[in-house]
């Protein structure tokens, strides 16, 4: 039986060979057999639906000769790739995620009108009494640059327009890197008045707002979540691996992205991320605290891939905004920070990869 610790060492080892073979799409860590978590760890192999039997036994053959002894699990997930809205494409469930609501919770359709991307709201957070949406770069941000970008509420795809919807602009977002390794992909928008924005998260249709009390620091592999979005509305899930690399597609210019230190979560009942959920938050489902921002997802939407929200914190150095009432809202705490020695957990980035995640600041004006 393997440890964590070992399976994630080797996953390492295995992991830049795989990754440039075309079938493989994911190398992460998790239990050797879901059903049986008392068996251990081992490396979660994902790959394209259907690879062809000469491939597969090269691909096991190359995993045979690592030895080490660590179970291997194949999972057939099908590539990763973006999940923001086409044009005109609809939500697949409750209509009140992809409505107009103001003042804008979290949860709720939002994006920008030039190019065209609907996506979600993931939190409301704050940083010097001052609060943001937070969603994702490719939601919010223009081709990945700082140039001015409205944002409105709701998305392009429901009817959402500039003159009409508009709640505020595009302030800071982590520049994407093509060529090297990524590990968020988030964006902060600025709200017109912070009147704007309510420090809540729409989780069910039926319009219950829940308070987001504050992000993880970490989390272990197997944790139920629960989440709210544009067109998946309100779904279950569960961290099936942690500290994965993922091959994502971003088509254009990004072409296939790498991002590594990645959690991926599968749905528990039916599709958790499709297109239009780009931008929506896992909370832990016991007691609502932010987990990961979810930015991609498989072609059949049964598992997410999401930034751990720790990363995304950091990086802009806020908190979730939780409400006081009076319009009053406060910083919200950091807790669930890793075990010693548990890779089962998040893993924690080092300086070096800290300092890579390259935080800019958009212009203010056209």
């Amino acid at each position: 039986m393997a440890t964590f610790h070992e399976a994630l060492k080797h996953k390492n080892r295995l992991s830049p060979v795989l990754l440039k073979r075309a079938e493989v799409v994911a190398v992460g860590v998790g239990y050797a057999d879901p059903g049986k978590p008392a068996l251990g760890a081992g490396v979660i192999v994902y790959t394209q639906k259907k690879i062809v039997p000469s491939s597969l036994t090269s691909l096991k053959g190359v995993l045979a000769k690592s030895g080490a002894g660590i179970p291997i699990r194949f999972v057939p997930s099908g590539g990763f790739k973006l999940h923001d809205a086409a044009p005109n494409a609809k939500a697949v469930r409750p209509k009140l995620f992809s409505s107009r609501v103001r003042p804008v919770p979290g949860g709720v359709s939002v994006g920008k009108v030039d190019p065209s991307a609907t996506g979600s709201g993931g939190l409301i957070v704050t940083r010097d009494n001052q609060l943001y949406l937070l969603s994702n770069n490719h939601v919010l941000v223009k081709n990945n640059s700082n140039a001015f970008a409205a944002v409105v509420q709701p998305g392009p795809s429901d009817s959402g327009t500039a003159a009409r919807d508009t709640i505020g602009r595009l302030f800071r977002f982590v520049k994407l890197n093509p060529s090297g390794t990524n590990y968020v992909d988030a964006a902060l928008a600025l709200p017109s008045s912070n009147r704007l924005l309510n420090p809540r998260y729409l989780l069910r249709s039926s319009g219950q707002l829940v308070t987001v009390p504050g992000h993880l620091a970490s989390y272990p592999v197997g944790l139920q979540l629960v989440k709210g979005g544009r067109t998946t509305g309100f779904v279950r899930g569960t961290v099936e691996s942690n500290n994965a690399d993922v091959r994502v597609t971003y088509g254009g210019s990004l072409g296939v992205l790498t991002f590594r230190n990645q959690s991926i979560i599968r749905g528990n009942d039916g599709a958790v991320s499709l297109p239009g959920d780009s931008g929506s938050v896992w909370l832990r489902a016991s007691d609502r605290f932010a987990a990961a921002l979810n930015f991609a997802g498989t072609g059949d939407g049964m598992r997410s891939i999401g930034n751990p929200i720790g990363y995304v914190m950091s990086a802009f150095g806020v908190r979730t905004a939780v409400p006081l009432g009076g319009g009053k809202f406060r910083a919200g705490t950091v807790t669930g920070f890793a075990p010693p020695g548990n890779p089962s957990y998040v893993r924690a980035l080092t300086k070096a990869q800290r300092d890579s995640i390259r935080v800019e600041t958009a212009k203010s004006k056209p």
